[in-house]
């Protein structure tokens, strides 16, 4: 065998998995072969540091640089964007948008308008015949059931609009009392 064929068996040689007959050809092939040799150390000492457990340690002062670093950093900015602006905005294009399209629309935004005027329509029979239906189950009450359902709904809008008063301000003043880094 020549060295190229020894050096393609080192690998194995090293891990102990050749076969008893070509185990001997090699051990017997190293010691005359300072290439094969050399190349043998080569692979004992990468097993070695891999197979090898290694404790990594962080630098000296490792703490006190990465916060050093993170006291001098700027404090990112964040860009919000006032809900109630972007309502606004919405509500506004909208409505543009709409006004656009029955002013141009010709056909299209003439049919769109009677189809709207038609489900109008039907949504004012449909709320008479909740009417009527209403007050022949309440009778007399009706009035006052309905006025009490008013005053409940109300208080719903307006609890619903404290509740998102409070959580709108308090982020406000939180955001406004967290400290800066440094």
């Amino acid at each position: 065998m020549n060295c190229s064929s020894f050096e393609s068996l080192l690998d194995e040689f090293v891990d102990g998995a050749l076969a008893p007959r070509d185990r001997a050809l090699v051990a017997a092939h190293i010691p005359g072969c300072a290439n094969c040799s050399s190349l043998l150390e080569e692979l004992r000492v990468i097993d070695a540091l891999l197979l090898g457990p290694r404790k990594l340690e962080p630098a000296p002062n490792f703490t006190f640089k990465v916060m050093a670093d993170v006291r001098t950093t700027p404090r990112p900015h964040v860009h919000r964007i006032a809900g109630l602006a972007v309502i606004g905005t919405y509500l506004a294009f909208a409505w543009i948008a709409i006004g656009l399209f029955f002013f141009f629309g010709g056909a299209t935004a003439h049919a769109a308008w009677l189809a709207l005027q038609a489900t109008g329509g039907h949504a004012g029979d449909a709320f008479g015949a909740l009417s009527t239906a209403t007050a022949r189950l309440f009778g007399p009450n009706t009035f006052r059931i309905t006025a009490a359902m008013s005053v409940l709904l109300l208080v719903d809008i307006v609890l619903a609009i404290l509740v998102a008063a409070f959580v709108y301000f308090t982020r406000g003043r939180r955001a406004a009392q967290t400290p800066e880094l440094g």
